[in-house]
């Protein structure tokens, strides 16, 4: 089976029935005594004249059939049948006007070479609207191809999913393994080098198949034993492609037909479905076209050459699969943006309850001084010294008091109300309003605070989304400078146009750690959520365009955000 997939070698011997039904090949060495042409009979052996001669199978229709054959033309000294030179290839005229029902070609080389003569039958389909056009017919295959690899390895780049690594890798082998196709097509002898590139490319082709259907339809999450033999499997291709390189061919599809490797995948597909992943059907679609159309190629039952079947199989492949992958990333994307509102949800929440410790600390004095000036107006009261002058000065504070309470309650409504529209602001402003929620907490802790503006910028934006973002870097700074127990402890805001930079003195973050501080889920706290400077990656980054990172600077870290 592997020689029809490789371009069916030197002299074809395969149980091919449209080949031995329409005509059988024999060679003689003197010209005289014939027999049947043997690939295995001429690998090492090598002759300076031989005749290939064909018999016509009278029990059989050939009409309408032609034969192609791949040899050193130069060398063709007598025929006695017509034929054209088509791309390299000799093609002889339509089977049916033949005169005799055999025919032969005689070559003469000026030294001993390896007979160099290989052929196949061809319908009318395939002289008349194929062999003309096949440069066209690879080019659109290897454009789909290259374009479905190159456009899925960006997707991977940005997105880090396993299965479109898989899936490009299997188109970029794939495309090598038809490109070494073509090129063996055009050659009446293949080298053991070419065998072996081709074999190489062909068997990482089926292993990252089968590593993609897996992953793709996620196998592991469903059952773990079909994941295990997938593995096995692969490991087995990988042990080929050893093989391959020592000895020049492939072991492993030497005794397992290439159709086996979309049957496991379609097998693997069927499995899915039925445990309720609709997803996989279209996969099993494109899976069960390919392993119908490899089989009635194995076979022979079709009547199109393997080379031109291939071509066409696999550029209908990359497009119902690049169909079926774009909806997967639709849904992946529309699961993403969910998980995103759940985590602003969960941020906001986070943080709420971290202001509600800051309005009770504002809330804390005033009420402390309104509960005196209420013991005050009792005690003067029942003594009857209650003077209007009196009255009115204490009443004058309670509102004082009162009015610096709901202040409190405007400041964090209007930084917790959500921007439905971008405005005009300055950078300081939104800076501003963080820090007013957050400076009697750094109080509390004895936790200085400086903020230095060099240059301000006015920009049309989110003007809380920005304070949020603020708020966040403050907090994580003051958790980590308590954490820490650091003396004399600091918070040092700059801005200086399109740079916002936030520095403590917090000791900084361990370095094997500070790459991942800005992954979902990462926290290095005891009771942290590890959404917080995620999120101000992603309002950075999604709202503003701009970029955030961290570094480690004398004392402690530094974040900087660049607008």
């Amino acid at each position: 089976m592997r020689f029809i997939l490789f371009l069916f070698l030197l002299f074809l011997n395969l149980e091919a029935k449209r080949i031995d039904d329409v005509v059988e090949c024999f060679i003689s060495e003197d010209g005289e005594n014939y027999k049947k042409a043997l690939y295995v009979d001429y690998i090492d052996k090598k002759l300076q004249s031989y005749t290939i001669k064909f018999t016509l199978n009278k029990n059989t229709p050939y009409s309408k059939y032609y034969l192609s054959i791949v040899s050193d033309v130069h060398a063709l000294k007598k025929t006695n049948v017509e034929y054209e030179i088509n791309n390299s290839r000799l093609i002889t005229v339509d089977l049916s006007q033949l005169q005799t029902d055999t025919f032969y070609f005689y070559y003469e080389h000026p030294a001993k070479v390896r007979p160099d003569f290989r052929y196949k039958v061809i319908n009318a389909f395939e002289y008349e609207y194929l062999l003309e056009h096949e440069g066209i017919l690879y080019g659109i295959s290897y454009g789909i191809i290259f374009c479905a690899f190159l456009y899925y390895l960006v997707i991977y780049l940005s997105t880090r999913i396993s299965f479109l690594l898989y899936y490009s890798s299997m188109q970029f082998f794939v495309l090598l393994t038809l490109i070494c196709f073509t090129y063996l097509s055009y050659q009446s002898y293949v080298t053991p080098l070419a065998q072996a590139t081709t074999d190489i490319f062909e068997t990482l082709s089926f292993m990252f198949t089968l590593l993609f259907a897996q992953s793709v339809l996620n196998i592991k999450k469903h059952s773990r034993w079909p994941f295990y033999v997938i593995l096995l499997i692969c490991f087995f291709h990988v042990l080929d492609v050893v093989w391959i390189f020592i000895y020049k061919y492939s072991l492993y599809y030497e005794y397992i037909p290439f159709s086996v490797t979309f049957l496991i995948a379609m097998m693997l597909g069927l499995y899915v479905l039925f445990k309720g992943n609709k997803i996989a059907l279209i996969y099993i679609i494109g899976w069960t076209f390919i392993f119908i159309a490899i089989c009635l190629s194995e076979l022979d039952l079709l009547e199109l050459s393997g080379i031109y079947t291939i071509h066409i199989v696999t550029a209908l492949e990359s497009i119902v699969f690049s169909f079926a992958l774009g909806y997967m990333l639709k849904k992946i994307v529309e699961d993403q943006n969910e998980k995103e509102k759940l985590l602003i949800h969960q941020n906001k929440l986070a943080s709420m309850g971290e202001m509600i410790n800051n309005i009770a600390h504002q809330w804390r004095q005033p009420l402390t001084h309104l509960s005196f000036i209420n013991m005050d107006l009792e005690l003067a009261s029942s003594e009857k010294k209650l003077p209007p002058s009196y009255l009115v000065k204490k009443l004058r504070e309670s509102n004082q008091q009162i009015e610096f309470m709901s202040h409190t309650i405007d400041n964090f409504r209007d930084f917790y109300k959500p921007d439905k529209e971008k405005e005009q602001f300055y950078l300081s402003e939104s800076i501003t309003q963080a820090l007013t929620i957050m400076k009697p907490l750094l109080n509390k802790h004895k936790i200085a605070l400086h903020f230095n503006i060099i240059v301000d910028k006015e920009i049309y934006a989110y003007k809380n989304e920005l304070a949020q973002v603020i708020l966040n870097l403050i907090t994580n700074g003051k958790d980590a400078l308590l954490l820490n127990e650091v003396k004399n402890p600091y918070i040092e805001i700059k801005l200086d146009k399109n740079d916002i930079v936030i520095e403590d003195n917090a000791k900084g973050i361990d370095e094997a750690l500070i790459d991942d501080v800005f992954n979902p889920y990462f926290t290095t706290k005891e009771k942290g959520s590890g959404i917080g400077l995620y999120m101000c990656k992603m309002i950075i980054e999604s709202h503003f365009k701009g970029k955030i990172n961290v570094e480690n600077s004398r004392n402690g870290a530094c974040f900087k955000i660049i607008l």
